[in-house]
């Protein structure tokens, strides 16, 4: 045999070559390099427009928006209709017979809260009625209803 199998076998040799390569920075400037191709792939930054743009694409946020439009159509037509059944109650508490000077002051609220709502018409005519009549009662001391 001759002398390069043996070199081969050596543990001075394979210790020689790993010395040598650790420092040569050969070993660390490959390890760096594959670090930093992965990082490249991993940290690519994203402008604002391409993630408007992405976003805009996705059909997860289409459907999402879509549901979101639907929604918001069915809140709107739910306030309209809450405030049409308030202002309902309101002309009904403000058409009531008045019994007491406590329900007749609260009469008078329920008809400033009607027109602040926007109520008009026969309510409005019955807010007047009411104010004048409270009035009326107030001048002449007179709280006996019926």
């Amino acid at each position: 045999m001759g002398p390069l199998p043996q070199l081969f076998n050596s543990t001075e040799f394979w210790t020689a070559v790993i010395v040598s390569g650790l420092g040569s920075g050969g070993l660390i400037a490959w390890i760096l390099r594959r670090i930093d191709k992965h990082l490249d792939r991993h940290e690519k930054v994203l402008t604002r427009d391409e993630l408007d743009l992405a976003l805009a694409e996705s059909p997860v946020i289409r459907s999402f928006e879509t549901k979101l439009d639907r929604d918001w159509e069915r809140f709107e037509e739910a306030d309209r209709d809450r405030r049409a059944i308030r202002l309902d109650v309101l002309r009904i508490e403000m058409f009531a017979h008045t019994n007491t000077r406590t329900q007749h002051e609260r009469q008078l609220e329920a008809g400033k809260e009607y027109l602040a709502l926007g109520g008009n018409g026969l309510g409005h005519a019955r807010y007047d009625a009411l104010k004048a009549d409270y009035v009326r009662r107030e001048q002449a001391c007179d709280w006996t209803y019926r």
